[in-house]
């Protein structure tokens, strides 16, 4: 990394292009806080374990700078943030803490699996706390890591607040921490009643070439782009981490244009699906005769000239997202689809390598690809940290930091005001513009049923959600409060995939293979669309059906499947494996021979490629289940993308305001825009184009 000439607050060097933050006093890192002093010891994640290392004094790149610090960029969670002076007293005698000196371990239930604390103490001290997660997902848990062992230790206090996007992982963390305190003999009492940090009061004014509000794929690919082009940005990210649903949803990008070699061979069950899908599109779609005839063309030009992979084309993969969502108008389908094609080239461009395609649920054509670096999501976020290390321009993103309040001028937007978790106030403008990139409502009670016309929220007691924290709808509201609108979109595409132990996307397997009830039956075409499964599992005993698969086809050809072991989902009950049928159904509780005689019936379909009872043309090899051990997976539902979204110019993404105009400096893009998905990064990719670029 290069480096520029540098001022110095205490041991902080800040290189010169944040030197104008000092004029109003403005302190990233407290110079006073404790997580300064001389040869602390901090835990540090390396891998899949934990150690220690001397901590050296902080230098922040001019690349990026981060306010409040999660994931992998930095071991600072919080900036400006000291601890109270007054030290924990005992609850009974008001003396200081006392403990039986040495190292103590506990472990507590995080979000997907346990979490292991162990704590060094002193006769009067917790001296260092190191956490593992043993399934936490590593950039959202690491936020909450990093910045509650750092306020432990610096603080001397359990009253503190639990990390935003990261509350039960933080939740973890604090329990099993007043059981290593019990253990140490310590009063744990005192330690929850001791001050935690101080609060900031301070308000910072900066300056910036742009403004983007949420660090998800398409804000985080704006503001990537952004500063590649020489621009200056801030983001403003309500979590402590930057990935979003990224991070949750299995990190898929359609890849219309692969290569033969990630292509899946082509076989009888992927030719019918083809020719009955475009039998029948045009009468359930906005697909006009004219476009089949040109994909039925397309598809004979890839198969004569000695292709033996599926075909794919821009119109095909068009008519597979119509068919995933439930609808949508040929031309808004199809402009989402072509984004697909550049984005996956830049991407490409930033170092990402693929994976094999593959298809996913509600969307059964093989045309989905991943990064090989890392599970889910987080090879996209390698990339941005990769990236944002060689960019000319700045991106400084302030962390746990909501968007409060747009800055308006003469009906311009200006900027954002929001406030940090550590009290600071943020009045940022930005000269381009500001960026919102929000995602979408699908966490967001209120919204859901004020915008729902087909679902019946209204009714339920709870709205299960796929959505990572803070997808609650706080970018639709700033925005309609100084005059935005939403269009429509019916229905909201809910998510037929998640895993009813946990509600992740992440832990679940067996690909497109049979969905049972408990009476053993399958009660639904497992390649249809996404909400039709779904309403067969809101339908469904306990609203969960499960998945069927064998050893060929659950997933498991690796140890590691979507960054769960195999053995952590058997343990936490996210799948059930057993070696034959009968065990299977009785450890789910399913009748035994209605389920053995379901996966025969499935499997001669399977083998055949014949239409059966629920209208399933479409299977892959690995779909036919006979070798053991058998695995279910218990499937639920859960809402996954708001199609409604801000009203918005397509092709300038310029947020329309309830006259019909446009508001001056405001942008909206993403989920927020009803721009769903990984693919949204073209979105942020594209604006930042048409800002920055000459």
């Amino acid at each position: 990394m290069a480096w520029t000439a540098a001022c110095e607050i205490g041991r902080i060097k800040l290189p010169a292009p944040l030197e104008h933050l000092l004029k109003t006093g403005f302190s990233p890192v407290s110079a006073r806080h404790p997580l300064l002093a001389k040869e602390r010891i901090v835990p540090m994640r390396k891998g899949d374990g934990m150690e220690t290392q001397q901590q050296r004094p902080l230098m922040m790149g001019r690349r990026r700078f981060v306010a409040l610090a999660g994931g992998a960029i930095s071991l600072l969670a919080f900036g400006g943030v000291g601890c109270a002076p007054s030290s924990p007293k005992t609850a009974d005698t008001g003396l200081a803490p006392s403990y039986t000196a040495g190292t103590y371990s506990a472990t507590a239930m995080g979000k997907k699996g346990d979490v292991v604390v162990e704590a060094d103490f002193s006769d009067s001290r917790i001296e260092a706390v190191r956490v593992t997660p043993e399934l936490e997902t590593k950039r959202i848990a690491d936020a909450a890591i990093n910045q509650l062992t750092a306020q432990i230790v610096d603080c001397q206090t359990l009253q503190l607040d639990t990390v935003s996007g990261a509350t039960l992982t933080s939740m973890a963390i604090l329990g099993a921490m007043e059981d290593c305190v019990a253990q140490a003999g310590g009063d744990v009492k005192a330690l929850k009643d001791a001050p935690g940090p101080e609060a900031s009061a301070a308000t910072e004014k900066l300056e910036a070439d742009l403004v983007v509000v949420g660090a998800g794929a398409s804000g985080m690919a704006a503001a990537v782009r952004a500063a590649q082009l020489g621009a200056n940005v801030v983001v403003f990210e309500k979590n402590g981490n930057f990935g979003g649903n990224m991070l949750v949803s299995g990190g898929v990008l359609t890849y219309i244009n692969a290569p033969e070699e990630l292509r899946q061979q082509n076989n009888d069950g992927y030719q019918n699906y083809l020719e009955t899908t475009l039998a029948t599109v045009s009468d359930n779609y906005d697909v006009s005769p004219e476009t089949v005839d040109l994909i039925r063309k397309q598809a004979k030009e890839w198969y004569d000239a000695g292709h033996t992979t599926t075909f794919n084309s821009l119109e095909w993969n068009t008519i597979s997202n119509m068919i995933g969502q439930g609808g949508g108008t040929w031309e808004g389908t199809l402009a989402y689809s072509a984004g697909s094609i550049p984005l996956v080239e830049w991407l490409t461009e930033l170092g990402i390598q693929w994976s094999p395609l593959f298809p996913i649920g509600g969307y059964p054509w093989p045309e989905y690809a991943a990064p090989t670096s890392a599970s889910n999501g987080e090879g996209y976020c390698i990339a941005f940290d990769e990236e944002m290390e060689r960019v000319p321009g700045t991106i400084d993103i302030l962390f746990q930091t909501p968007a409060g309040e747009i800055i308006m001028e003469n009906g311009k937007v200006m900027g954002i005001k929001g406030s940090c978790v550590d009290g600071t106030t943020y009045e940022v403008l930005g000269s381009h513009g500001v960026v919102f990139a929000t995602g979408g409502y699908s966490g967001g009670p209120d919204l859901l049923i004020e915008r729902d016309q087909e679902w019946g929220f209204k009714d339920m007691p709870r709205i299960p959600t796929t959505n990572a924290s803070g997808h609650e709808g706080d970018g639709h509201r700033l925005i309609m409060g100084i005059g935005g609108t939403m269009f429509d979109f019916t229905p909201n595409c809910m998510l037929c995939i998640m895993n009813a132990q946990d509600s992740s996307t992440e832990g679940l397997i067996g690909g497109n293979g049979p969905l049972v009830n408990l009476q053993g039956q399958r009660v639904v075409n497992e390649t249809g669309s996404r909400n039709d499964i779904c309403r067969a599992i809101m339908d469904a005993d306990g609203a969960v059906l499960y998945r069927i698969s064998d050893k060929n086809g659950s997933g498991y050809a690796r140890e590691d499947y979507m960054g769960e072991s195999e053995e952590s989902m058997v343990k936490y009950q996210r799948v059930y494996r057993e070696n034959t049928l009968e065990e299977l159904a009785e450890a789910i509780g399913a009748d035994k021979a209605a389920l053995v005689a379901t996966i025969e019936d499935f499997n001669r379909h399977a083998e055949s490629s014949e239409t059966d009872d629920l209208g399933r043309s479409l299977y892959s090899a690995s779909d036919v289940i006979k070798e053991p051990p058998f695995y279910a997976c218990p499937n639920t539902w859960g809402t996954h993308i708001s199609l409604d979204g801000i009203s918005t110019n397509p092709e300038t993404y310029a947020v329309i305001s309830t006259t019909g105009e446009e508001i001056p400096g405001l942008y909206a893009i993403g989920e927020l825009a009803g721009l769903n998905g990984v693919n949204c990064m073209y979105y942020g990719l594209d604006l930042a184009n048409q800002m920055f670029e000459a």
